[in-house]
C-alpha cells in the first residue's frame, strides 16, 4: 500500500466511524462517485451491525459492499482494506 492509498483509508475509516473528516479528494468522477458510494454502504453496514438489525439487511448491505469494492478496484486501481 502506497501512501495516497494508507491515507485514503485512513480517511476512509474515519468516516465509517464518523468521526469528522475536511478534505477534499481528488480524482476521476466515476472513481470520486464510487468511492462515495462504498463509503454510504460501508458507513449503513457498520450502523447496522451495531443495532444487530436484521440478517436480511446485514446481508443486502455486504452484497452492495461487495459490489462496489469489486467496481472501486476495477476503476482505480486500488486494493479496497475495509
Amino acid at each position: 500500500m502506497n501512501e495516497k492509498e494508507y491515507i485514503l483509508h485512513n480517511i476512509a475509516a474515519k468516516y465509517i466511524l464518523n468521526e469528522t473528516v475536511d478534505i477534499e479528494l481528488k480524482g476521476k468522477p466515476a472513481e470520486i462517485d464510487c468511492l462515495f458510494d462504498l463509503l454510504e454502504v460501508s458507513k449503513s453496514l457498520k450502523e447496522s451491525l451495531d443495532k444487530n438489525e436484521s440478517i436480511d439487511k446485514i446481508s443486502n448491505l455486504l452484497e452492495k459492499k461487495k459490489i462496489l469494492t469489486k467496481k472501486f478496484e476495477e476503476i482505480s486501481n486500488i486494493r479496497w482494506m475495509l
